[in-house]
């Protein structure tokens, strides 16, 4: 009997430990979310982000399972990665957090654990989104303007709203929106050291129209349904920064119990600036009355001793600041109370090593009574302060620098004010900040194109880097380790290819390593050939005598043909302009390709008068190359015999013309769309001849170094005339016919020549002009007679000033007269000169002189 209870007791504990390991179990969580969410989704590493208004309810819940049943703990890490961990421990299944601000946001992570296995960790990104009120701020400066003789007068309107996401900026003149390039006399741009925060608009040389009212428009484009936000400024030529005075004598030495009154006055600013006191506590007495500018400081005892400021700010310059300090007598019997200040820099807080992009905290300690306010300041008198000034104040003795850079390493020196009640001379003490940054290498990024069975080699180089020591490299093709090792005296390692495989191509990285980080260098190994180089000597196409088609002979050298394998062929594309469907077709290449080989393909049954892309691309036993596009244009070809010759330079060669190689300095062939006005906006063409911002024309740049009277010369092709028979009237007849453009008031001239072959005399006169047409283009017709192969010359001349730009456009030369000419300005439209003046009256004397005898 006892050997069955035995056995039955047994069996019983065993099936009772079987059941009980089957209830145990690890802890798992999940967190989901309520309240009022703009949006959830997933990053990478299944991370998620919820995204929700400022001042709205957070609401998150973590859900777990497991037995015994975990313990559920909430923590999080402050916004920035920079910033310390701060543990706010909530040990509840819901964290709920009401009326969240933007400092709340960041990463919350959910902890639960039960003593089974490894705790189980889930995390949310809470992303805080918000939206101030806009503010402008005004910057005015005055200046001399290039090689004039006036002063200039220019405002920046800054614009700054808090936000996030990132806030995107609008301006409007009154009910007008002002678009980048809407207004020559307006310039809108961001800043590039303010990484799209702020948008400025720039008024140049202000005219009337600029003072007005200016509204600033911040947006963030409804995301979380935040609306936009806008701050109006009115501009005025009264418009000042803020003036103030103190009404008061410097220092003001009262006994315990008096009453202090400070008064401080607006001189001068429009808009009226507000005032506002502060003093060297971080705020003022409880006692403190303030009406308007005047501060009052009712029954003073020794601790309302110190520096008070009043401070103006109306948003336009910088605000205006006035100091005065109250100095409360100390009787005899109460001296004791006094104590000397004393500054010590804490164990362990000189040298401070920390890392790029993080936050720092530099800290003196100070004693004293009363306490005094440190000054922080560069050891070096030089350098600026993180911020950019020289000196900053501080009431604890700790100075926070944000996203520390590099350059900010050095000594940092804290200083005691000058008074808190003791003549003593200032306390002071340094501290060591060492900023760590990562490696920076180059190259950054290289392409090689290499063929297969080569050797090269792949170099990786450090310029500079902290700390410099145990410097580590890793080489890698795509993710494939290939080779890791340390520096010792050198600055740069090397990677060798021997014989270059096909598994050899793809994308190298080499990863300089220090304790703040990697820089890296990438280096993208190809086969593909470079790009066919378009020739452009034909610049009509093939005459063939047929109606309704033409030809084109289309030429091209190969650029770096020995880079990479022999080019097997190339890949011919063609289409219609304004078609989607391209003809391809393949043209085999015999042989290796020279550097400089000229390649000839003849383009056939092209359709008149249409116009063709072109596109050609070099195939090698890697694959495809790079392409290489151009337009063809139909045109009636000038030679052998000279129909009909038009130039628009909407291509690069810009129809053969040439620059004079003896002139001062050259036509430039530019766009409206790309030319920069930005210091010449008062001159030079807004769009080609036919109104199209894209449209091409040929001008001449007056800015420096260019000075008065200098020249530029472009030349046209040389055209062949057709000898006549001899019993002909001598010559042949051609109308030259251009488009010019002359605005500015500092305008000089624009002549064209006749230059012909075999002349005594190799250039004639045929037409000219000076000084400003206005903005708009002009037309201009000249009936010329060459007796053999000519060309035409256009020549600028600059004038008195930067605002001076002539340009030129659709140049033609037909056969036959012109038919209804503008009027030969040769000499009726140039400007007459004192010399010619006395000429002309010397010569009307003379005839009179003559009629009379």
């Amino acid at each position: 009997m006892d050997l069955v209870f035995s056995l039955s007791w047994l069996l019983t504990v065993f099936l009772e430990g079987i059941h009980c390991q089957g209830v145990y179990a690890p802890p798992t969580v999940r967190i989901v979310h309520s309240g009022h969410a703009c949006n959830v989704e997933e990053e990478r590493y299944t991370e998620r982000v919820y995204t929700i208004r400022e001042a709205e309810t957070l609401e998150l819940s973590c859900l777990v399972t497991g037995h015994p049943r975990p313990q559920i703990r909430w923590t999080k890490t402050a916004g920035s990665a920079s910033d310390r961990f701060q543990d706010s421990t909530v040990f509840n299944e819901t964290l709920r957090i009401t009326n969240i601000q933007r400092h709340q946001g960041g990463r919350y992570y959910c902890k639960a654990e039960n003593g089974l296995g490894s705790p189980a960790i889930k995390s949310i990104r809470v992303d805080v989104y918000y939206l101030d009120d806009p503010i402008v701020t005004v910057h005015q400066s005055i200046g001399e303007a290039k090689e004039q003789f006036y002063y200039e007068r220019t405002v920046f309107l800054r614009c700054m709203a808090n936000s996030n996401p990132p806030v995107r900026y609008s301006w409007r003149r009154g009910r007008e929106v002002l678009s980048q390039g809407s207004d020559k006399g307006v310039e809108i741009y961001e800043p590039f050291f303010t990484q799209g925060e702020t948008k400025i608009l720039k008024l140049k040389n202000l005219r009337p129209q600029d003072y007005a009212n200016y509204s600033c428009i911040a947006s963030v484009r409804s995301v979380c349904g935040i609306s936009d936000k806008n701050v109006l400024f009115r501009l005025t030529n009264r418009t000042a920064s803020p003036t103030i005075k103190l009404q008061v004598e410097d220092p003001i030495v009262v006994n315990p119990g008096q009453t202090v009154t400070l008064v401080c006055a607006t001189v001068g600013g429009e808009p009226t600036p507000t005032l506002t006191w502060v003093s060297n506590a971080e705020t003022l007495p409880e006692k403190a009355i303030l009406n308007a500018g005047t501060l009052t400081l009712p029954a003073v005892v020794s601790e309302d001793a110190g520096i008070y400021s009043c401070i103006a700010n109306n948003n336009v310059g910088n605000p205006a600041k006035k100091s005065a300090t109250v100095i409360v007598r100390v009787p005899p019997l109460f001296f004791s109370f006094l104590v000397p200040p004393n500054l010590t820099v804490p164990r362990g807080k000189s040298p401070l090593v920390t890392q790029e992009g993080d936050t720092v905290e530099l800290q003196c300690l100070v004693s004293g009574k009363p306490k005094p306010i440190i000054l922080w300041s560069r050891a070096d008198k030089e350098a600026p302060m993180p911020d950019g000034s020289m000196q900053t104040e501080s009431y604890d003795g700790i100075l926070r620098i944000v996203n520390v850079s590099r350059e900010m390493t050095g000594s940092y020196r804290c200083q005691t004010s000058q008074y808190n009640g003791f003549n003593v001379k200032p306390r002071e003490a340094v501290v060591e900040l060492i900023v760590q940054y990562p490696p920076t290498v180059e190259p950054a990024f290289t392409e090689i194109r290499q063929g297969l069975m080569r050797s090269f080699a792949m170099s990786c180089r450090v310029l500079r880097a902290h700390p410099s020591r145990v410097l580590k490299y890793e080489w890698k093709l795509g993710s494939r380790p290939l080779n890791a090792g340390q520096f010792d005296l050198q600055d740069e390692t090397e990677f060798n290819i021997r014989s270059l495989s096909r598994e050899g191509y793809g994308e190298y990285t080499c990863d300089i390593i220090n304790e703040a980080g990697a820089g890296r260098c990438t280096f993208l190994v190809t086969g593909k050939a470079y790009p066919p180089e378009f020739f452009y000597d034909t610049y009509s196409p093939l005459w063939q005598n047929r109606p309704r088609v033409y030809g084109y002979k289309l030429q091209w050298t190969q650029m770096n043909p020995g880079a990479v394998d022999r080019i097997v062929a190339y890949r011919l594309g063609i289409r219609q302009t304004g078609q989607q469907r391209w003809w391809e077709q393949e043209i085999p290449v015999e042989g290796t390709i020279q550097t400089g080989e000229l390649i000839t393909y003849n383009l056939t049954e092209l359709i008149r008068p249409e116009a063709y892309e072109v596109r050609l691309t070099p195939i090698t036993r890697f694959g495809e190359g790079d392409s290489a596009v151009r337009m063809i244009k139909y045109s009636t070809p000038i030679n052998p015999h000279l129909r009909e010759f038009h130039c628009s330079f909407e291509e690069e060669p810009i129809c053969m013309f040439t620059q004079e190689k003896t002139d001062d300095f050259d036509w430039t062939r530019h766009s409206a769309a790309t030319r920069d006005t930005k210091y010449t906006p008062n001159t030079g063409p807004s769009s080609d001849r036919s109104g199209s911002k894209q449209g091409y024309y040929m001008y001449i740049e007056t800015s420096r170094p260019r000075v008065e009277g200098d020249q530029a010369r472009l030349l046209t092709p040389i055209f062949n005339v057709a000898p006549k028979s001899l019993h002909g009237p001598a010559g042949h007849a051609y109308c030259f016919n251009f488009y010019y453009h002359m605005y500015g008031k500092h305008i000089g001239t624009l002549n064209t020549f006749l230059r012909q072959k075999g002349q005594t005399s190799s250039e004639s006169p045929v037409w000219s002009l000076s000084g400003n047409q206005g903005d708009r283009w002009r037309q201009a017709k000249v009936g010329i007679h060459p007796t053999t192969s000519f060309q035409m010359v256009f020549e600028g001349i600059r004038g008195p000033g930067i605002e001076g730009d002539i340009a030129i456009d659709d140049v033609t030369l037909e056969e036959g007269e012109c038919r209804d000419p503008p009027p030969n300005n040769l000499r009726s439209l140039a400007p007459p000169t004192a010399d010619h003046i006395w000429r002309l009256c010397v010569t009307l004397l003379l005839a009179l002189f003559s009629q009379r005898r």
